[in-house]
């Protein structure tokens, strides 16, 4: 299978509050510093030190409060751990989720086997959701077996960067009574799947809903269907006669073969 990437999201960075927390926590207790000497040691105020320590006691959610140190604070602490300002700085930050549409054709590929052969540095898992014998499309319950199955994997993916692939998006779409509810879950689904695996002490790199060009066709609308899956998500890919393309030339291709 060959890969075609054109222009795309650039990989971007955020802060990665637990981690970081965890890091800070460890190294203070190791050097047998309390908070108040440490941020002596660092030059910043003491409920400064706390604030930050805090994320490894808080929901993913409630991480959002708490404060996102500067570079100068990540170098003042590095010295007072004793820890390499670099290393301290990559513990801090993390690559940001992307959430990516993947349309497909008729192809025997697997959404699976179609985002392991372009991403083969990171675990990938295909994630099941929704009840078959359900004729409406539910959001909540949705949510609600996300969370369960990201717990139920804990242990085989705690600390790990995923990319949860979500083969069944598409066929759902077609099979429920309420298809644009499918469409309309897609401009909340990156922070909910983000939320779920940092509960579950995973990092989701790439969140994958995966549609087939088919499928798209059977819509009421399927160019405007089209391009507000494009508008919501991060980054767009196409795979079509065994080429995956990457980036603003597979969004041209999926209208193109949309309106064959």
């Amino acid at each position: 299978m060959a890969v075609s990437k054109s222009k795309r999201s650039g990989e971007l960075l955020q802060f990665n509050a637990q981690g970081f927390a965890q890091l800070l926590h460890r190294r203070r207790l190791q050097l047998g510093l309390s908070t108040r000497e440490l941020a002596a040691r660092a030059k910043i105020s003491q409920p400064y030190v706390v604030a930050l320590e805090r994320a490894r006691q808080v929901s993913p959610d409630a991480t959002r409060n708490l404060p996102t140190p500067t570079v100068d604070v990540i170098a003042q602490l590095a010295h007072a751990l004793d820890i390499e300002p670099v290393k301290l700085f990559q513990q801090a930050m993390h690559l940001a989720c992307r959430h990516v549409l993947l349309v497909v054709d008729n192809s025997s590929a697997t959404p699976l086997q179609i985002v392991k052969h372009a991403n083969s540095n990171h675990t990938h898992i295909d994630i099941k959701l929704r009840k078959r014998n359900s004729r409406h499309y539910k959001p909540s319950d949705i949510t609600d077996a996300l969370y369960r199955q990201l717990q139920n994997l804990r242990d085989e993916i705690s600390g790990k960067s995923l990319g949860l692939v979500f083969s069944e998006t598409s066929s759902t779409m077609t099979k429920v009574d309420n298809p644009d509810a499918v469409i309309a879950f897609e401009h909340q689904w990156a922070d909910i799947v983000n939320r779920a695996a940092t509960s579950a002490g995973a990092h989701a790199l790439f969140n994958i809903c995966a549609y087939k060009i088919s499928d798209l066709k059977s819509m009421k609308n399927p160019i405007a269907t089209a391009r507000e899956l494009i508008e919501v998500h991060d980054e767009v890919w196409s795979y079509q006669d065994s080429r995956l393309t990457i980036g603003t030339d597979s969004e041209k291709q999926i209208v193109q073969q949309l309106t064959k």
